[in-house]
């Protein structure tokens, strides 16, 4: 057997130059310590370094710091978190420890047998988490280093982990570098952790005994460090990725509108909550299906997907669950330079495409009960009915001759009612030929008919779902045509031409009329039964020549109203004013709104700002109302005094009544009037008719 010298001696000579080396760096290490050391010791027994050797000036600005602070330099007073705040502590910092411990944790594992740990710190240098063997953590613990514990400065004086915190770089401190003697033992390399902003995250330290220093450790602690940030910033992408698409995702189930986005495939992509409700589907059974099979075949939109064309406010109509469903929409193509690779359709259901509704030819409703002008007692009647039947669903009938504002009320009552957000879709039916006006307010399958449209067309009811339905000298409407429409009041369905489905109708009535209908009905021109349909509440609105009273107050609002039209003010001398009171007004309202305007111009071509007599006397219907009476009241007795009009006006039914022998039916004609208001005329006034010849 060999001594060990004798092994020795048979070394390599590579070998012993090795050892000899590493024993000069060793001893070179130890004499560095023990310059650390003395500096360390002059700098706390004077406050200063002569020569400060092997002292780097960050380290010193450090140790200056914390004998400023008053710091003791051999005892050590840990600043520790209670338990309740430590908890709160963890809980803020839960992504970062999620993030990191895995690495922290797989780094330790690593370390076994070396003495070394490793901390996790946050922003505000508290320990949040250490990694590494019990020994090395129960060691650490004694040295008052654990979870919980401040490693700052204003703590603990300089060490590595606040001077990383402080210069924004790793930094790697050796026993007496450490301000506090207690905390000499460790060596402890630290690297700052940062957001993707910039901002600091914490601080990873990877301490272990003075004597087993290393630059490596260092090295391998930024490494680490690196790692680190990057799977934050991974980590933060990927939570903005997920909060953006549930952004989008909480977007499109907030439309109100109802969305659905192809491939170019044909495969659905996107359908959105409001498209489920208003074809009946849940999302979950479209995504990803081809729509074909879904929703039944779409030709406006496979055609957008074709063509790359777009289509604006077009009727879309899907086939689901075997149920036809109608609804409006716009259908556009989704485009890329490799061309089209999509389409996307945003479309209302027909009971709140409102905005589109409401667009189309105009159908809003302008007027409400502020724009109802009169304070007569049968006026304001009229309208307290009115205004009280606005907050009914029940349908309502307007009975009043022509230019009595009926389509007027129509509107306030719908302003007034809870669908005043829904569309005012008003329709004439004599001024609509009786052949069309079933595909008005039907509407039509696409090649019902010739000349149809090939995609369809919606009708008046379908037009004015969730809002008014205004039918307008509903009196006109052919016999065959009122069985219809009262078809339709009762089972509250009706169906297009050329189709099968029902369609439910959600739209309220209004209806008005300009003949008296019971005369009509009695005659046998309107039927009884459709009648007593929409006869609900009826509505009777006073011609004007019943309501003089209001004259006055309807003249001064339509010369404001003009005058801002106009664009020039413009008033009325008290002559006219009288004159255009006696008339009898066989035009109702809009002959008098049409009257004022006509003077207003005749009396700017003059230059001047008022209406006279002469304006007033041009208009031909008052000119020939003054000559049937062959000879005119002195005009300044009239003017001077009101209570002369009633005469005036029995002056002018006797004078009629004379020229037409007493026939009612010519006298009422002339004078623009009815049968009935000219016979209650005569007996109010006391008028005895002329004998017949």
């Amino acid at each position: 057997m060999h001594s060990q010298d004798e092994l020795v001696l048979h070394l390599p000579k590579e070998y012993e130059i090795l050892v000899e080396h590493q024993l000069q760096e060793y001893k070179t290490f130890l004499n560095y310590l023990a310059c650390l050391k003395e500096n360390w010791e002059n700098f706390i027994t004077t406050g200063r370094i002569d020569q400060a050797r092997f002292i780097r000036p960050e380290v010193l600005s450090s140790w200056k710091r914390s004998r400023e602070r008053g710091i003791d330099p051999y005892k050590l007073y840990p600043i520790s978190l209670a338990p309740k705040n430590l908890k709160q502590k963890l809980a803020e910092n839960q992504e970062l420890i999620d993030i990191a411990s895995p690495f922290l944790d797989a780094f330790a594992s690593n370390l076994k047998d070396s003495g070394f740990r490793v901390d996790l710190l946050d922003k505000d240098l508290y320990i949040l988490k250490q990694f590494g063997e019990p020994g090395v953590l129960e060691t650490a613990r004694k040295q008052g280093s654990y979870p919980g514990v401040s490693r700052c400065e204003e703590a603990t004086g300089t060490n590595a982990i606040n001077l990383a915190a402080i210069l924004g770089r790793p930094i790697q401190l050796v026993g007496p570098e450490h301000y506090n003697a207690q905390l000499q033992y460790w060596t402890c390399s630290a690297t700052p952790l940062f957001d993707e902003n910039g901002d600091l995250l914490g601080v990873v330290n990877v301490a272990g005994h003075y004597l087993k220093v290393h630059q490596h450790t260092l090295g391998m602690t930024i490494a680490l460090g690196k790692a680190i940030e990057f799977s934050w910033c991974q980590n933060r992408l990927r939570k903005e990725k997920e909060l953006a698409s549930k952004y989008i995702e909480s977007i499109v189930d907030s439309i109100f509108d109802g969305l659905i986005a192809l491939n170019g495939e044909g495969r659905i992509t996107v359908f959105n909550r409001t498209a489920g409700q208003l074809l009946d589907i849940t999302p979950h059974e479209a995504l990803n299906q081809l729509a074909d099979t879904v929703l039944g075949y779409q030709p406006i939109i496979f055609k957008a997907l074709r063509t790359g064309e777009a289509y604006i406010n077009r009727e879309l109509i899907f086939n689901t669950r075997n149920k036809r469903k109608i609804v409006i929409g716009n259908v556009v193509p989704i485009t890329n330079n490799n061309g089209v690779n999509g389409v996307l359709a945003v479309f209302k259901g027909l009971s709140h495409a409102r905005g589109f509704i409401k667009n189309l030819a105009g159908f809003k409703a302008y007027f409400t009960f502020e724009d109802l002008i009169g304070s007569g007692p049968r006026f304001t009647q009229a309208v307290n009915l009115a205004r009280q039947s606005s907050a009914l669903p029940s349908n309502i009938l307007i009975l009043g001759e022509s230019g009595t504002g009926k389509e007027m009320f129509a509107q306030a009552i719908h302003n007034a009612s809870g669908a005043s957000d829904g569309p005012f879709v008003g329709i004439n039916c004599a001024a609509i030929p009786a052949e069309l006006i079933e595909s008005e307010l039907f509407g039509y399958e696409g090649g019902a008919f010739t000349g149809a449209k090939r995609e369809g067309q919606p009708g008046k009811f379908e037009l004015a779902a969730g809002g008014t339905l205004f039918l307008d000298e509903v009196n006109a409407m052919s016999m065959a045509m009122q069985a219809k429409l009262l078809r339709v009041l009762q089972n509250r369905s009706f169906t297009r031409i050329g189709g099968i489905n029902e369609i439910p109708l959600k739209a309220r009535i209004i209806a008005a009329s300009n003949k008296d209908l019971w005369e009509e009905v009695r005659q046998g021109n309107f039927r009884e039964d459709l009648f007593y349909r929409l006869n609900v509440i009826t509505i009777e609105i006073p011609p004007l020549r019943e309501r003089k009273e209001d004259i006055e107050e309807l003249i001064r609002h339509f010369c404001q109203k003009h005058s801002k039209r106009l664009n020039f003010n413009f008033t009325i001398s008290d002559r006219a004013l009288e004159l255009l009171k006696i008339y009898h007004w066989p035009g109702n309202v809009r002959e008098l709104e049409n009257v004022i305007e006509r003077c207003a111009v005749l009396a700017y071509s003059r230059s001047s700002s008022c209406i006279e007599e002469q304006d007033v006397m041009s208009y031909p219907g008052i000119k020939k109302t003054f000559e049937i009476t062959k000879e005119l009241p002195d005009r300044v007795e009239i003017y001077g005094n009101v209570g002369n009009l009633e005469t005036l006006e029995k002056q002018v039914i006797e004078e009629v009544l004379k020229q037409t022998e007493g026939n009612i039916s010519r006298a009422a004609e002339k004078l623009g009037i009815t049968r009935k208001t000219l016979y209650r005329k005569i007996k109010k006034f006391g008028i005895l008719l002329p004998a017949r010849r």
